[in-house]
């Protein structure tokens, strides 16, 4: 109890009920008790995600240990209920303040840690919770007023320069603009935009054609007066925006005359060109009507030169749209038709050049970017189609040639601007190419390791941006659109509460910017500039590349996509691409998607091969780096065609040579395998067996230090086939059995791949008699002189028993004494505790006698006495529950027939890890089971505390494996259920999981509940664990148990067919929908 409890409890004992003062003491304790559990459950799950076993996961275990969560919880708990989630802040920015933590990893601990609070807090302390937002709502409207104001300001000075606009402006009067970052001042150009006042289409009919031509005349007479700005600057592309609206009256193409309508199109469209602001889908939809109506009068000979060049520049704009949606069905429709009447364009034809290039970069070919590239002839005088080749050259790593390039371009322009110093279009552009000089001579110093050298010039190149800020203000645009990131990003992350719903909203003017429209101007703003997110080693926006890049994909999916690939840094892309992303996308996305990725790497794998290990500095490397991260998250929802290209692409990969280690092809291909469906790769197997058998190397050696891996060494995931495979007819081509049989190989690797992909095709009886003769040859052609075992590195040793063999003998006794003789206590290696798990599951029941029991045991006790003198070692607790799981299922194997020296060991053994907090109620059942055992499992499952939970859960299963017709049997199962339909985190997922290894079985125990039971459990999942109401952090969890629910469903379906109702049949549909992630349907076998 704190100090207020204690003082309200004394009051209550001197003037009130006695009773209600224990009452108040024991809710106080209680309270107390629950509110400790929140802050230690939470430290726990921040503490413990991604074990990645480094330096930051051990400093995140002392962090959040339990005894600093619980001061933490009566510090907050203390708290003013106004201010506690104030104080919370405080506290956890305090706690990691002084760790070693990294700011990412700082950033998320954090928001993970308060997230899990509040949510807890909010769910079993309301009043707590609802004080809190009794404060905020009066912050809220305290907010209000404040933008009340601040609004009523901004209309007001609309309003004045409404006024201003009245009267005369000079063209060229200067005005002083001050950087808000820096405090320099210089001197903008003034440029007079009128606001336009018309109906629109709410107008009579009558008057459309006067409001058209008033609009196309205002804007007319704004583009001639336009100061020549290359990249116009920040606030005046504001301002633009504001005073561009076309008021619906661009669909009227239907009524009224196409002249009109086309120079109506074409003014609308340079103003959305200077604004750099997205086409929304109706005004490319009106956009490409006009421009197809003039296209007819083009073909009848009837359009004017003028009039053909306005079709023609927007032709261009509706091309470039076709482009970053990558419709490119449309685009080349288009293009061709451009291609006829390129003269008539303003440089049109080497703006179709470009474009061309442009078309390759976003269908990430390197090849034919290079081509393209190539065939460029751009003239002399053509400044800003240099600029954006060069930029282009760049993506394609010719980071010199682009240098010196661009140094010859700034000199031309210099002398241009010599001979017309009025020219302001030349100025702006000069300054915009000093932005790409400056990256560009970074990137090359730090290239040549030359930067100190080169520091002269490139501050010499910084001052000159400096002086020429009047011109071009790259860091007012950077900083301007950063700004209105980091609001959007607010406004979509903050949780609104009632409050805000009841607000009602006021448009002030027509068109609402966001920050999604801010990022697609910023993405714009870098590609007229030439600048790619990275230049050699230089990035340009890392600081603000997330923000950016998901609002674009707001916008535009595809062209996010694009940014992906390019992104500096893998970690934009787990950030945004994450689970919930993945599953909200639509599946024919998704497909796409996952074609343009895959066609990424096969098209520029000679680039890869050609660049080695070097750094991702340029496209190719961020190829190499970033689509297979981006395939893998992808593919979690591929479809069946999918599924199969991505098969013949993993063949495909798979055969190449050289690859090199940097590209982690054998990663990639394992991933992907996860997330193809059996059934696909039974009915593909006769192809995948004929790959060629290339060793291909990688930067991550396997545990036993080899480095090979073949695609089948991960190919199912699942055993026992046999239907698909009778299902599909599957016959392998002799010729490729006989090649797998012929003894010429040249490496382990060889003889392991051909060994592995034998043991497939013997196991689901595709090999004749003669040829499983050869077969078995083949395996003990190569043998290990230490071990007598097969060279199959990378295999876990119960493999060894599964292979047909020439004596029994040999393997039996080559396995069994690495158990014996391997020091287990010296070496510290977890790995024998998992190979000794794994080969107890899968050889027969009696592999050990008492003897061996004996020496195993005591080397477990050796090695688990000398973890346990350190158990502050974040893998104490780990390393402890894989000893307790070898050592039970080791007493499973040999049927609880063991010594009394063993059986003593097993005692003082399990009475010492119980006091450490380790339970080991899995080997308790083989040597301490009684009535209070069987109390104490049925009662520790529905415990908080996890590893006591799903300790008792394996217990129970392996005792109602052990006594299917015990009464004890039922009640545990019973129990099971009752978890599962109270839906009991932790536990329920291992729950699940349990009642569908005993269907899988085939375990008659099942009937004490009944199928009808576990059918309405089934249907009642399906119904409440959707992706709808998982948040962000719960998406995983909701894939995990509807990837148990849906191979609990199968496995009664297949074992019970005609006794299943509308629980399996739900699932059944579940797992037909596109829409589901693989991990579940594919739990669906046949």
């Amino acid at each position: 109890m704190d100090e207020h409890d204690v003082v309200e409890a004394g009051t209550d004992l001197l003037f009130g009920d006695p009773k209600s003062v224990l009452k108040k003491i024991g809710l106080s304790i209680l309270d107390k008790k629950q509110f400790e559990a929140i802050f230690v459950s939470a430290g726990k799950t921040v503490a413990e995600y991604e074990k990645d076993n480094t330096e930051q996961n051990d400093i995140r275990k002392i962090l959040f240990c339990e005894e600093t969560m619980r001061l933490l919880a009566n510090e907050i708990r203390k708290s003013n209920s106004f201010d506690w989630l104030n104080d919370l802040d405080r506290c956890v920015n305090d706690l990691l303040s002084l760790s070693e933590l990294d700011s990412i990893n700082k950033a998320r601990c954090k928001k993970h840690f308060e997230d899990i609070v509040i949510y807890q807090i909010k769910k079993l302390f309301p009043q707590r919770y609802g004080s809190y937002c009794l404060g905020d709502i009066h912050d809220n409207v305290n907010s209000l007023m404040a933008s009340t104001q601040s609004s009523n300001e901004t209309l007001n000075k609309i309003l004045e320069l409404m006024s201003q606009n009245d009267g005369e402006y000079n063209q060229k009067s200067p005005t002083t603009h001050e950087d808000w970052q820096d405090k320099s001042s210089y001197t903008l150009l003034e440029w007079h935009l009128e606001r336009v006042e018309v109906d629109g289409i709410f107008a009579h009919k009558d008057s459309y054609t006067d409001d058209i031509i008033k609009l196309t005349e205002t804007w007319q007479k704004e583009r001639d007066e336009y100061p020549g700005w290359y990249i116009i600057p920040y606030n005046t592309a504001v301002e633009l925006s504001m005073y561009t609206d076309e008021n619906g009256l661009l669909q009227k193409h239907e009524t009224e005359d196409i002249d009109v309508m086309l120079d109506f199109a074409y003014e609308l469209c340079w103003r959305r060109i200077k604004t750099m602001l997205p086409y929304s889908e109706y005004e490319v939809f009106h956009l490409r009507q006009i421009w197809d109506k003039y296209y007819i009068k083009i073909k009848e000979n009837a359009g004017g030169s003028d009039k053909i060049r306005k079709w023609f520049y927007i032709g261009q704009i509706l091309l470039s749209d076709y482009r970053e949606s990558m419709n490119w069905n449309e685009w080349q429709r288009l293009m061709d038709i451009l291609i006829v009447y390129q003269e008539s364009g303003n440089n049109g034809k080497v703006d179709l050049m470009i474009e061309r290039a442009k078309a390759c970069y976003f269908k990430l070919d390197i090849p034919s970017l290079r081509r393209e590239l190539d065939q460029c002839d751009i003239p002399e005088e053509c400044y800003e189609q240099r600029l954006l080749v060069i930029g282009l050259d760049l993506e394609c790593g010719k980071l010199e040639e682009s240098l010196e390039k661009l140094k010859q371009l700034r000199q031309d322009l210099i002398c241009k601007v010599d001979e017309n110093n009025e020219n302001y279009y030349l100025k702006s552009l000069e300054a915009s190419v000093l932005q790409l000089l400056s990256i560009c001579q970074q990137a090359y110093s730090l290239h040549k390791g030359k930067y100190e050298f080169e520091q002269m010039g490139i501050d010499e190149i910084l001052e000159e941006i400096d002086r020429k800020k009047e011109f071009f203000n790259w860091e007012s645009w950077k900083n301007n659109v950063a700004k209105e990131l980091f609001n959007h990003c607010v406004d979509n992350q903050f949780e609104k509460e009632t409050f805000e719903l009841n607000r009602s909203t006021v448009t002030i003017c027509s068109y609402s910017r966001s920050g999604h429209a801010e990022g697609y101007q910023l993405y714009k703003v870098l590609e007229k500039l030439g600048i790619p997110f990275k230049c050699g080693c230089v990035t340009v926006i890392s600081d603000m590349e997330l923000s950016l890049i998901s609002s674009i994909c707001d916008i535009n999916n595809r062209l996010g996509l694009l940014l992906l690939v390019r992104c500096s840094s893998t970690g934009t892309i787990e950030k945004l691409v994450n689970r919930k992303f993945v599953m909200d996308l639509e599946s024919g996305y998704i497909d796409d998607v996952i074609d343009i990725l895959i066609n990424a790497i096969e098209v520029n794998i000679g680039e890869i091969i050609a660049m080695g290990n070097g750094f991702p500095e340029y496209l190719a490397g961020h190829i190499r780096e970033n689509v297979p991260i981006l395939l893998q998250r992808f593919s979690s929802r591929a479809s069946e065609r999918m599924q199969k290209k991505e098969l013949q692409f993993i063949q495909k990969i798979m055969s190449y040579r050289n690859i090199p280690p940097r590209f982690e092809v054998t990663q990639l291909m394992d991933k992907l395998l996860r997330q193809i469906s059996e059934r696909m790769k039974v009915k593909l197997l006769p192809l995948m067996m004929e790959t060629e058998i290339v060793e291909q190397v990688t930067m991550h050696s396997r545990v036993d230090g080899s480095n090979g891996i073949d695609i089948f060494d991960c190919y199912f995931n699942k055993q026992g086939l046999d239907t698909l495979f009778e299902e599909y007819h599957v016959l392998i081509d002799e010729d490729v059995i006989n090649w797998l049989l012929k003894d010429d190989w040249k490496s382990d690797y060889e003889w392991k791949t051909k060994v592995v992909r034998l043991k497939i095709l013997d196991e689901y009886h595709l090999l004749s008699t003669k040829q499983h003769d050869e077969y078995v040859k083949l395996i003990w052609a190569n043998i290990d002189e230490k071990t007598q075992l097969p060279k199959l590195t990378g295999y876990y040793l119960w493999v060894y028993e599964t292979l047909p063999y020439i004596d029994e003998s040999i393997p039996k006794l080559s396995v069994k004494n690495y158990f014996i003789t391997y020091d287990i206590a010296t070496d510290s290696n977890d790995l024998y505790l998992k190979q000794l798990t794994l080969l107890c599951a899968n050889v027969e029941l009696g592999y050990w006698n008492e003897k061996e029991v004996l020496i195993i045991l005591n080397k477990i006790s050796k090695y688990w006495y000398k973890i346990a003198e350190n158990t502050a070692n974040i893998m104490f607790e780990d390393n402890s529950r894989k000893a307790v799981y070898a050592i039970a299922a080791m007493l499973e194997n040999c049927n609880s027939m063991i010594s009394d020296e063993a059986r003593e060991i097993l005692i003082k053994l399990a009475h010492e890890m119980n006091e450490k907090g380790i339970y080991t109620k899995c080997f308790d059942i083989f040597i301490l089971r009684d009535e209070q055992w069987e109390r104490d499992v049925q009662e520790n499952i529905f415990a908080m505390n996890e590893s006591q939970s799903i300790d008792s859960l394996r217990a129970m299963e392996k005792y109602i494996k052990r006594y299917p017709d015990s009464v004890i049997t039922s009640e545990m199962l019973e129990k099971i259920v009752e978890l599962i339909e109270l839906r009991k985190e932790p536990g329920l997922l291992s729950a699940i999981w349990i009642l569908h290894n005993l269907v899988y079985a085939k375990n008659t125990v099942i009937d004490t509940i009944g199928i009808e039971r576990i059918d309405r459990l089934l249907f009642f999942w399906a119904e409440l664990i959707n992706y709808d109401n998982a948040a962000m952090k719960d998406i995983k969890h909701c894939i995990e148990l509807r990837q148990a629910c849906a191979a609990l469903a199968f496995r009664l379906f297949d074992w019970k067919t005609v006794n299943c109702g509308k629980g399996v049949e739900k699932w059944r549909e579940i797992c037909k929908s596109s829409d589901e992630a693989n991990e579940v349907r594919n739990q669906w076998i046949w």
